[in-house]
């Protein structure tokens, strides 16, 4: 099942498969490099809510920016508006090489 909400007309998506609960969010993190291609990125970042799997960094005007995040929730239940703070801080605060 997948439910979408939006934060800030940023869309948060929620998809239930099972066992597994994981969240798909639009984000624009600016990093502070160039890149002329997407950019998909395995991390481990802990957060309150659950684990970022999943960073896409993509070019805008050969800027990079985060544009997406995979997030594996753990047995919380957030709104969209929570897990979106708590991954965009998260994000900001280790910057575009997590």
């Amino acid at each position: 099942m997948i439910e979408n909400f939006y934060v800030n007309h940023f869309k948060v998506s929620f998809i239930t498969d099972e066992d597994k609960r994981l969240v798909f969010l639009d984000l624009s993190i600016p990093c502070n490099r160039r890149i002329k291609e997407l950019e998909y990125l395995d991390t481990s970042i802990e957060t309150k809510y659950g684990t970022v799997r999943k960073v896409v960094i993509c070019p805008v005007n050969g800027v990079a920016f985060i544009c997406n995040a995979v997030v594996e929730l753990n047995s919380s239940s957030p709104s969209a508006e929570e897990i979106h703070r708590e991954v965009e801080s998260e994000l900001m605060r280790v910057g575009c090489t997590p």
